[in-house]
């Protein structure tokens, strides 16, 4: 007897590409653990840290769940025309605060680095796969920019392009209008906003729409993996502490994640923009998301608000589900 079709829908192609800093280390958990994600790739992109400590925390966190099968490509070490300005104060040295994801260990098996720069592996898979891969981008779009400048077709090539990147109405965490990710690299966020090559973005407004504490964390599993998250939101916590004077931590990644492709039922509202990016020299406005009036400009999808208590339980949920995953 035929077995009936389960009904499930394929897993989604998706490509990351990360500066793997403390939150895009929780991203990256929840994503390689996620049954409805088929995670084809991970690009590299300096941001948080510098592009070696980015490229190492990278494949180590996907080793720790067990999928180091996935391919991890090595990008921009730097911004386009700009000076890199990383965030030890914020992410800790190496990117994941108390915790050095330094070494290599053998239970875990070898990451799949691979020889083909992030700009042209991205290339290649829109153009092998067009209308298939979603791209996340969840750190400064240098990479996805460069894969642009070559050629490739992100608006018409992808099945969709989504970057955690800027702010509209919220205070920036970078300057007083400017949020990190663009901020470190204005150049290349004004070219694909140009270029029409992102379709949805999620800004501060929706990603500083919950904040998690210490003492959420308390009902993880007690695995060595849970142990790792937890000194590296500690580092966090005391960061925003400091700067923003609240007890505990946005994480941006792993929310953009979860509103985006898991669960977008927890986007409870979004407003179409055109939007242009501030390219200066002026430090206090570069990188300054602005609405632009130019009609060829294609227009994006911002979210601007979420279920703040949903998106906690669901992200809580899946991340206890990934550091009781097979090797951590």
């Amino acid at each position: 007897m035929d077995a009936e079709p389960s009904g499930q829908p394929e897993p989604r192609p998706l490509i990351m590409d990360v500066d793997t800093g403390i939150d895009d280390m929780i991203a990256l958990l929840i994503a390689a653990t996620s049954p409805e994600l088929n995670l084809r790739g991970v690009t590299c992109v300096a941001g948080n840290v510098e592009i070696h400590h980015v490229a190492r925390n990278t494949g180590k966190i996907l080793r720790m769940v067990g999928r180091g099968d996935v391919p991890v490509s090595i990008g921009a070490a730097r911004p386009l025309q700009r000076r890199l300005r990383t965030a030890p104060d914020t992410h800790g040295p190496t990117g994941t605060g108390f915790v050095e994801l330094r070494g290599e260990d053998r239970q875990l098996g070898t990451t799949e680095y691979t020889a083909i720069p992030a700009s042209r592996y991205l290339a290649a898979h829109v153009s092998r796969h067009p209308g298939e891969m979603t791209i996340l981008a969840l750190g400064p779009l240098t990479n996805l920019a460069a894969s642009v400048q070559h050629g490739t077709d992100l608006a018409n090539g992808a099945r969709e392009v989504i970057w955690m990147g800027g702010t509209l109405e919220e205070r920036g965490n970078t300057t007083e209008t400017g949020e990190w990710n663009a901020c470190v690299d204005p150049e290349a966020v004004e070219i694909c906003l140009k270029a029409g090559a992102i379709d949805r973005i999620f800004p501060l407004d929706a990603t500083q729409d919950l904040v998690f504490t210490m003492d959420d964390l308390r009902g993880l599993p007690d695995t060595h993996l849970t142990g790792l998250v937890r000194d590296a939101v500690r580092f966090y916590v005391r960061f925003h502490q400091q700067a923003d004077g609240i007890d505990g931590v946005y994480l941006h990644d792993p929310t953009v994640l979860i509103g985006a492709l898991l669960r977008p039922d927890l986007v409870t509202e979004t407003v179409t923009e055109t939007l242009a990016c501030d390219t200066s020299s002026d430090p206090y406005v570069a990188g300054s998301l602005y609405r632009s009036e130019a009609a060829d400009r294609p227009a994006v999808s911002v979210a601007t608000a979420l279920d703040a208590d949903g998106m906690k339980a669901e992200l809580l949920a899946r991340l206890a589900r990934a550091v009781s995953a097979p090797n951590s």
